[in-house]
């Protein structure tokens, strides 16, 4: 099995989920995660879309694409990749 890394996010309900980073790429001068959730000691089918940076102390910032038209095209980004 392929090795992971793994990044705690908080989801909608404001709990927080391991996600297994799939991979990151860049658009438009921005960072992105492709990430898929962790159940247990399995990685689940999907992948789901984050933005992301880094802060000054090192610590990753992870962000919810909150407009459609931006996630869109990011997911058709992605999948040409």
């Amino acid at each position: 099995m392929e090795e992971y890394e793994v990044i705690s996010i908080p989801i909608s309900d404001g709990t927080e989920r391991d996600f297994a980073i799939m991979d990151t790429f860049e658009f438009e001068g921005q960072g992105y995660l492709a990430v898929s959730l962790i159940e247990g000691d399995e990685i689940q089918e999907g992948v789901y879309i984050y933005r992301y940076h880094n802060a000054e102390d090192g610590d990753v910032i992870v962000e919810k694409i909150t407009t459609p038209a931006e996630y869109k095209k990011v997911c058709k980004v992605y999948e040409q990749i």
